[in-house]
């Protein structure tokens, strides 16, 4: 797998980037609602999109990992 960095790295590291996914919008919402004075309808609609976001990324991780068992070689 020393040929394909970016894939080692989302077999090592893919549930903390899934879950990094998932929160970095509500973050943004957050200091966005603390700094700039934005709505807190703000902020619900964030947690909706980094429920979708963190669910995308854990299927295209899984996906990854998939791949990798079944074509790389050990």
């Amino acid at each position: 797998m020393e040929n394909y960095p970016a894939v080692a790295i989302m077999v090592k590291h893919g549930a903390r980037i899934s879950i990094a996914t998932g929160i970095a919008p509500v973050a943004a919402a957050l200091i966005l609602m603390i700094f700039c004075t934005y709505h807190w309808g703000w902020l619900i609609a964030a947690i909706g999109i980094g429920l979708f976001a963190g669910f995308l990324m854990k299927v295209f991780v899984e996906l990854v990992q998939i791949i990798v068992d079944m074509l790389l070689p050990q």
